[in-house]
C-alpha cells in the first residue's frame, strides 16, 4: 500500500474515497433503519447507494468519467431516494463522498454541474419532504469538492515537475558515455544506459563476484562504496572486470561502472613478464626468490640442473633448435618435479627447482627422477637429440639463507658435472 501511495498518490486518494463511500453508506443505511424507515425506503436507498458506488468504481477502473447522461440519471435516482427516505442524515454523508470523489477525478467542467445538480436535488427533495437543511450543508457541498479539486491540481503539478526532473535525469544518465545502472531500494533495475547494457549484457543474466571470488548481486550493491573491483560473467560467457562506484539516492542507488578488463589484462601481462622467462614460460630468478620467502623457515629442498652438451647442439643445429630444446627440457622438469614445485630458469641452460615441505629422502628421489628424464631422446623439429643433465641438491631450513642453500646445491651440481667429465 505504501508503494502505491508513493507511486500514484491521486489513485490512492480515490481508492480511499471509495472505501469511505462503502463505510459511510453502511452507516447511513443503519441510521435509516434506526429512524424506522419503511422497508421500501430502505430498499430504495440501498439500491441507489449501490448504483452510485458502482458508477464510481467504473470511473476508478477506467480512469475516465462516465458519460454526462449517466450523471443526470444518477441525480434523478438520488432525488427518488430523498423522496422515499425523507431523512437528511442517511443521505448527506454519501453525497459528500460522491462529490469528493468527483473532485479527485473530474474536470472542472464536469465537477461544477455535479455540485449544482446535487445541491438542487437536495433543495427540491428535502423541501418536498418538509425537511430543511442548514445552509452550511449546502455551502459544504460546494466548498469541499472544490478544495479537493484545487488540491488535486497542486498535486498533479508537483507530480508533473517531479516526472519532468526524473525524465531529465534519466535522459542525462542514458546519454552518459560510461556505464550507469540505477536500482531501486528493492533491487529493481530502474535504468541501465546503453553503455551499461553493452558492457554487461542483460543484467538478469549477469553473474558477478568480488576480487576474492565472493558472489555479489550487481543490483544490490551497498551505496557509498568507491573502487569496488568486480568480475562480471555475462550471459554469453564473456568475462569483464569493472570498478564500481555506488551513490545513494532518495529512492535507490546509482551504480557507475568502469571497464578495466583491458587494463587488468595488461597489468597481468606486465607482471607475468616481470616474473617469468620469456622463452620457456618458467618462473625467473625474481619469482624464485619470492617463493623462497613464501617457504619461510619450513623444510625445503633446492635442485640445480645444468645441461650437458647444450653448446654442441646449439652450434650444430642453430640457436632456434637450442631454444626449442630448452622449452622441451622445461616441460620435462615441470612434469618430474610435480605441481607443488617451483621450476625456474636461472639463465642460459641452468634451471632450479624449489620443493617446499621436502626432506632429504624426497629430495633424493626427485633428483634421481630428474636425472632419468635425460635418458630419453628429446624430439626437435630438426630431429631427435640427446642431452645430459647434471643435478645438485641441497636442503633448506631454519637459519639457512636461500643464497647459502643455492650455493650448496650449485657446488653439488658442479661436483657431479666434473665427475662425469673425469670419467
Amino acid at each position: 500500500m505504501t508503494a502505491l501511495i508513493r507511486r500514484d498518490p491521486l489513485r490512492s486518494l480515490r481508492l480511499l474515497f471509495l472505501a469511505a463511500m462503502v463505510l459511510v453508506g453502511g452507516i447511513s443505511l443503519s441510521q435509516a433503519a434506526l429512524t424506522h424507515a419503511s422497508g421500501s425506503a430502505m430498499l430504495t436507498a440501498a439500491a441507489v447507494l449501490g448504483a452510485v458506488f458502482l458508477l464510481r468504481v467504473a470511473e476508478f477502473r477506467r480512469g475516465a468519467l462516465v458519460p454526462p447522461a449517466v450523471d443526470l440519471l444518477e441525480l434523478a435516482a438520488v432525488g427518488v431516494m430523498l423522496f422515499h427516505v425523507r431523512e437528511p442524515d442517511p443521505v448527506v454523508g454519501p453525497i459528500y463522498f460522491v462529490l469528493l470523489f468527483r473532485g479527485a477525478t473530474g474536470r472542472l467542467s464536469r465537477l461544477l454541474p455535479m455540485i449544482a445538480g446535487y445541491i438542487a436535488v437536495c433543495l427540491i427533495g428535502f423541501s418536498a419532504a418538509g425537511v430543511q437543511l442548514m445552509p452550511g450543508t449546502y455551502i459544504g457541498m460546494l466548498i469541499t469538492p472544490m478544495l479537493m479539486y484545487g488540491m488535486r491540481m497542486v498535486l498533479m503539478q508537483m507530480q508533473s515537475e517531479a516526472q519532468r526532473h526524473e525524465r531529465l535525469l534519466a535522459d542525462v544518465l542514458s546519454r552518459m558515455p560510461f556505464p550507469v545502472v540505477v536500482t531501486s531500494t528493492d533491487g529493481e533495475v530502474v535504468l541501465a544506459n546503453r553503455a551499461a547494457t553493452e558492457l554487461t549484457g542483460p543484467l538478469g543474466e549477469v553473474r558477478a563476484t568480488f576480487a576474492d571470488g565472493t558472489p555479489v548481486d550487481l543490483r544490490r550493491l551497498v551505496p557509498g562504496e568507491s573502487g569496488l573491483e568486480l568480475r562480471i560473467t555475462r550471459g554469453d560467457g564473456r568475462v569483464v572486470q569493472v570498478l564500481a562506484d555506488t551513490v545513494l539516492t532518495a529512492h535507490g542507488t546509482i551504480v557507475a561502472l568502469q571497464d578495466v578488463t583491458a587494463q587488468r589484462g595488461y597489468e597481468h601481462r606486465l607482471e607475468h613478464a616481470a616474473y617469468h622467462d620469456p622463452l620457456t614460460g618458467l618462473p625467473n630468478r625474481a619469482l624464485l626468490w619470492r617463493r623462497f620467502a613464501e617457504a619461510g623457515d619450513g623444510p625445503y629442498a633446492v635442485l640445480l640442473v645444468d645441461l650437458d652438451g647444450f653448446k654442441a647442439i646449439n652450434d650444430t643445429y642453430g640457436h632456434l633448435a637450442g631454444d626449442e630444446l630448452l622449452c622441451r627440457v622445461a616441460e620435462r622438469l615441470r612434469n618430474v618435479c610435480g605441481p607443488d614445485a617451483t621450476v625456474a630458469r636461472l639463465g642460459g641452460d641452468e634451471f632450479a627447482a624449489l620443493l617446499p615441505d621436502t626432506e632429504a629422502e624426497r629430495a633424493a628421489t626427485v633428483a634421481a627422477e630428474v636425472r632419468r628424464c635425460f635418458d630419453w631422446e628429446i624430439p626437435l623439429s630438426t630431429g631427435p637429440v640427446r642431452v645430459g643433465g647434471s643435478v645438485g641438491s641441497a636442503l633448506g631450513g631454519p637459519g639457512l639463507s636461500p643464497d647459502a642453500v643455492l650455493a650448496e646445491a650449485d657446488a653439488a651440481m658442479y661436483a657431479e658435472k666434473h665427475s662425469r667429465v673425469s670419467k
